[in-house]
């Protein structure tokens, strides 16, 4: 065989007119072997505009998984937050040995030291800071502690 063939050229011209399976079967009667693998195959006008509609159509398909994905991704952010607020504050609790409590506190006057002293509801001392002017007045405190005492 003499003949000089060029990529993307088709082997006879009398193969134009054949089937597929026609076209097959000829090749196979010629051929040396037959091998599968991958190739690159030149795309025909019909088939390329195929190919533009398959994209476009892909594109839009991402297009709505992306805004999908977005959403979803702004609800688990959402679940997320209260998680991740209560983890900060038990890690702060834990590094500091202490946590953050609001509550009623009972306030004990040492006039002779002139500090005010803070007492939760279980009895403990839980902060304590220096008296101000008013608090130094042992009057005044007499006066509401004798107020309290007749309601």
């Amino acid at each position: 065989m003499n003949q000089e063939f060029r990529i993307g050229e088709i082997y006879d011209s009398s193969f134009k007119s054949m089937t597929k399976k026609d076209i097959e079967d000829n090749l196979t009667g010629v051929c040396y072997s037959v091998e599968e693998k991958e190739y690159t195959k030149n795309l025909t006008t019909e088939e390329l505009a195929e190919k533009k509609t398959e994209l476009s159509e892909i594109c839009i398909q991402l297009a709505q998984l992306e805004e999908k994905k977005k959403e979803l991704m702004d609800e688990i952010k959402t679940e997320i937050k209260k998680p991740k607020n209560t983890q900060a504050l038990l890690l702060d609790t834990i590094k500091h040995k202490s946590e953050r409590v609001f509550g009623k506190l009972f306030l004990i006057d040492d006039q002779e030291a002139g500090l005010m002293y803070y007492f939760d509801n279980t009895g403990i001392c839980v902060d304590m800071r220096v008296m101000s002017p008013q608090e130094k007045q042992s009057k005044i405190k007499l006066m509401n502690t004798k107020f309290a005492s007749n309601e």
